[in-house]
């Protein structure tokens, strides 16, 4: 006999934490992406950048070149989740590369004091 998976109510205080923690995280990850986006990177992040696996130091060694090349983001839609300290955020939207491609990206992020640190990273034009 299986056990019956019950979903959090939404008024659960570990879902709207994560949900504020990540509309914090993507507002200000997008807007501050080609100046200092890397501050939330640390060298032992996993980075997927559109298929190709690295650790953070990899993805910082090439982040300067993205940040030339991605002029801007518009968020379209995020949801975020729990995920024990940490909070999974899936994002979507459309990013300015001379034109204007879909993307996708999901994060698994952690606060720790007042910053907040991705842990892994896969971004995907779609």
């Amino acid at each position: 006999m299986s056990q019956s998976v019950q979903a959090l109510p939404p008024t659960e205080p570990r879902i709207t934490q994560s949900l504020s923690h990540g509309e914090k995280f993507v507002d200000q990850y997008y807007k501050t992406f080609t100046k200092t986006s890397s501050k939330y990177y640390t060298p032992s992040s996993r980075v997927i950048w559109n298929g190709t696996a690295m650790s953070g130091d990899q993805f910082l060694q090439i982040l300067p070149e993205l940040q030339q090349t991605m002029s801007s983001f518009d968020v379209h839609a995020f949801d975020a989740h729990p995920m024990g300290n940490m909070t999974l955020v899936n994002v979507s939207g459309v990013v300015k590369m001379g034109e204007r491609v879909q993307f996708a990206q999901t994060f698994v992020v952690q606060k720790t004091g007042t910053m907040t640190y991705i842990v892994s990273d896969c971004f995907r034009l779609v």
